[in-house]
């Protein structure tokens, strides 16, 4: 593939305008270094390889097609491994002690090492839309290298520590509660405006997009609705014409912490959050953190439901709870999680959907609940999550740097609107991290992570699911997922 065909008509049309809007702006600026020993141009290289192995246990070796009645064969195991690449480049501040701005500029790559058209899936490599083989008898997708502009934004700030507002406009990355974004090679980009506020213990924030670049492609799309509308990357969808949020949090010296967010999609989801969370400090080497937490999703207009069918994970409203609890003793760290969920869907299994839009129809963002794990987001209509783990660094046997943890989630009362399943259905997870990071001087940066996952689950769980995605005679009792990410930063200057 080359790439450099591949990066020119993803940022010539939208990256022009952005390039020179900026640069415009900048132009009108004092040329005068902000007051600031920390304010120096710097660039940056990133660099992850990732490996991902995920296979079904337990399951049927084809199903049926609702929509063509045809059979088609399941896939065996999905599998990739690619090479990531970030080139970052941030510009010092111009202007005063009081007063900045500065550019942002970022290039993101992905080389695909492995990926066959039958294991697609992983989401590592930029994959193209699914089709289906006639030879093969089953959907088969291409798996590809890419390349692309990450960032590109103007930023600048106003007033002084504590008392300080920053602002970031263009192509960013946006990490906030009720949009958080994971990633596989490369980040996702958002085309949008952030903002951030210190008013003394006080953090303010909001952000607001209109487009986003996913993690594995190399195009701004629109946001959209899961499915019907609109023209998009990979077929049909309703267009979402903006996301925002807005949140603020605070922190005592006491230990006490709180954080109050929103966040809405246009004519699609509303979410709430509340956050409660105290440190005990119980000696210079151990604390207990306890934390409590609600989330609100709530319907926002007619692209929620299409036709009187909901196209999100419930109906109209959804609620999560959930509480956890850390106590460090050194080098020891034990872990402790509850949740509970209410996602009444009609004629389904509802989820906590937290999705404020998508990508072409495909998933970009993430929520940072406790239970939430590697397979599964224990996120079901009735269910409640218990979950128990703990991390341990091995700095006092001599190896600094090396980490394992162990986490088991068990998720009871699951529940389905459907008079076909009227039982109460039930899963659970193991899984294992391994970590090292080199302390070596040479080698500093670099990091090595192995993640394992073992999902188990109720077979009906699978058969509602399948038969909600036009797919029947379909089931499996779980999965596993074995990840590798190799991680290494350097500064270039």
């Amino acid at each position: 593939m080359n790439l450099a065909k591949a990066w020119v008509p993803s940022v010539k049309k939208r990256g022009s305008c952005v390039v020179s809007l900026l640069l415009t702006g900048l132009f009108f600026v004092p040329f005068a270094q902000s007051d600031n020993e920390d304010n120096n141009n710097s660039a940056s290289l990133k660099l992850r390889n990732y490996y991902q192995d995920r296979r079904a246990v337990g399951q049927s070796s084809s199903y049926i097609e609702s929509t063509s009645g045809r059979a088609v064969n399941t896939q065996d195991k999905q599998r990739a491994w690619g090479q990531g690449l970030e080139v970052n480049v941030q510009s010092l501040m111009l202007g005063s002690e009081h007063f900045g701005v500065g550019m942002d500029f970022s290039v993101y790559g992905g080389l695909k090492l492995l990926g066959d058209k039958v294991e697609y899936g992983t989401t590592i490599n930029k994959e193209s839309a699914p089709y289906y083989s006639v030879m093969d008898d089953q959907y088969i997708a291409d798996q590809e290298s890419y390349i692309k502009l990450g960032k590109i934004c103007a930023k600048g700030f106003v007033g002084e520590e504590g008392q300080k507002l920053s602002a970031i406009l263009g192509w960013h990355s946006i990490e906030r509660t009720l949009t958080q974004t994971y990633h596989r090679l490369t980040p996702t980009t958002f085309q949008g405006a952030s903002i951030d506020g210190e008013l003394g213990g006080l953090d303010i924030y909001g952000s607001w997009y209109n487009q986003v670049s996913r993690y594995n492609h190399d195009k701004m799309e629109h946001l959209t609705s899961p499915e019907g509308g609109v023209k998009g990357r990979l077929e049909k969808h309703q267009q979402i014409d903006y996301v925002y949020t807005v949140g603020g949090r605070y922190g005592h010296e006491s230990g006490f912490g709180t954080e109050l967010a929103y966040a809405e999609s246009e004519s699609y989801l509303r979410l709430y959050h509340v956050n409660l969370n105290y440190t005990f400090d119980l000696s210079d080497s151990k604390a207990l953190w306890v934390e409590g937490q609600f989330y609100k999703g709530q319907s926002n207009g007619d692209k929620w439901k299409r036709a009187g069918r909901t196209v999100g994970g419930f109906d109209s409203e959804a609620d999560l709870y959930n509480l956890n609890a850390k106590l460090t003793l050194d080098m020891l760290a034990i872990k402790a999680s509850y949740s509970q969920v209410k996602a009444h869907k009609k004629s389904g299994l509802g989820v906590f959907d937290y999705h404020l839009a998508y990508e072409a129809g495909a998933d970009y963002d993430d929520l940072g609940y406790g239970t939430k794990r590697q397979l599964s987001e224990f996120n079901h209509n009735g269910e409640k999550v218990w979950q128990a783990g703990f991390l341990y660094a091995f700095n006092s046997f001599g190896a600094p740097g090396l980490s394992l943890g162990y986490t088991y989630t068990a998720g009871r009362d699951i529940k389905a609107s459907s008079p076909d399943y009227s039982g109460s259905y039930k899963e659970s997870e193991h899984n294992v991290e391994v970590g090292y990071d080199f302390q070596q001087r040479q080698l500093k940066g670099l990091g090595i992570r192995l993640q394992y996952a073992r999902h188990n689950a109720d077979k009906e769980l699978s058969q509602i699911k399948s038969e909600q995605s036009g797919k029947s005679d379909y089931h499996n009792e779980g999965g596993t997922d074995l990840r590798v990410f190799i991680d290494y930063s350097i500064s270039v200057f």
